[in-house]
């Protein structure tokens, strides 16, 4: 392998801080677009806040690239258990804690409290073992935290990252690239394939907005925006970072636009790449206090905002709670209400959580296995010792 095929390698503990906030921008974005669904929105902005969707594949094309950045190294040498299970574990670190809290939480809220209000189109004893497990995206169950949808789908993700950060990062160039035009074959197929890829009634338009637990577009949508963010990483220094410049306005543009879905896509690439040098304006912008802070809850807020909206939109009207406001000032409470409680569970469960979880997978890999080779020896060293050892002579 040439050394022009080579990545170039990021220190491990760098973070870069325009990406961080780009994320929470995001997580934003997908919560006022959820909003729009349960209160339309003025006609002005409605066209682009309708588009909110695609800040999900900017979270896979970000999160390839993440990966990539942070992990791919594990992998630079071939395939190892270790380095697999080490990967797993990390990314369960990070996510799980969180997501099965909140999948605890819903489902018993809607069997019980909101049971009246709201609807969920499965059995939740029957969906919940493959939500604990985060397979249900895969064609078995639905999501019990709606926006759960692409963490199940990112497990998938997870499960083929050796695989596909070899091609991306360690094989030439070539295949990279194929599999680059193979990812945008993909998401062609998803926007514009047939009703049984996507489960939607409006097929063939070019929309990426495929949720369905039942739909293999779901899940094809992830592995290729995961798999972009990959080769994006590989590739990140051939974009400058005054081209932000030029793709933010280009994504914003797009998405005032339907049927721009794949282009948004490679566009979400050129953005993520442009940013990763973390300088520049419209980086130092997304470095502001503001942006960065939702970036660091925003995990939390993309779990959490669901809940609270389908309360305050569905439940408190069936509860008679009105207290005289507008719709659109209890969207404003609702964003409000989530960011908070985003807030109190990131500072207050998520990060400490992830930490305790990242300090028992440490001491698990200092820990000695006991049917390990070195107390194999001690124990045989033992049993002869004892077998030799002198008696002493009766008496």
């Amino acid at each position: 392998m040439t050394p022009a095929a080579l990545p170039t390698p990021a220190p491990k503990s760098r973070e870069i801080r325009a990406l961080t906030g780009l994320r929470g921008v995001a997580a934003l974005y997908v919560v006022f677009f959820h909003a729009n669904g349960l209160h339309a929105f003025p006609s002005l902005v409605r066209p682009f806040v309708s588009h909110g969707y695609m800040a999900v594949d900017l979270f896979f094309i970000l999160s390839g690239f993440v990966m990539a950045m942070t992990y791919g190294g594990l992998f630079e040498h071939g395939f190892s258990f270790a380095g697999f299970r080490k990967f797993l574990l990390l990314r369960l670190a990070r996510i799980y804690p969180l997501y099965i809290l909140m999948t605890v939480i819903t489902a018993v809220m809607i069997t019980t409290v909101l049971s009246g209000t709201y609807r969920f189109d499965d059995n939740v004893l029957r969906a919940l073992p493959y939500n604990i497990t985060m397979s249900h995206v895969w064609g078995l169950a639905y999501s019990i935290v709606p926006p759960s949808w692409s963490i199940s789908t990112e497990w998938a993700a997870y499960l083929l990252f050796p695989a596909s950060i070899l091609v991306a990062m360690w094989l030439p160039r070539r295949y990279a690239l194929l599999g680059v035009v193979a990812a945008f074959g993909i998401l062609i197929a998803v926007a514009y394939g047939p009703q049984w890829m996507t489960h939607h009634a409006h097929k063939g338009i070019g929309k990426l907005d495929v949720v369905h637990s039942y739909a293999p577009g779901t899940t094809l949508r992830c592995l290729a925006g995961f798999y972009i963010g990959l080769v994006a990483f590989r590739f990140k220094d051939l974009v400058p970072a005054r081209a932000a410049g030029l793709f933010l306005p280009l994504a914003l543009l797009l998405l005032c636009y339907k049927s721009n879905d794949v282009w948004l896509v490679a566009v979400f690439a050129g953005l993520i790449m442009s940013l990763s040098h973390d300088e520049g304006l419209i980086a130092r912008l997304l470095q502001g206090r503001i942006a960065y802070w939702l970036g660091l809850v925003s995990f939390a807020l993309y779990l959490i905002h669901d809940l609270v909206q389908k309360i305050i939109f569905k439940s408190f009207p069936a509860w008679g709670v009105d207290l005289g406001l507008s719709k659109m000032t209890w969207v404003f409470v609702s964003v409000a209400v989530s960011l908070g409680i985003a807030a109190l569970a990131h500072y207050y469960y998520e990060k400490p959580s992830r930490i305790w979880a990242r300090n028992l997978i440490r001491a698990l890999e200092n820990h000695a296995p006991v049917f390990s080779r070195a107390n194999y020896v001690r124990v045989v060293d033992y049993v002869r010792s004892v077998a030799v050892r002198p008696t002493t002579p009766a008496e």
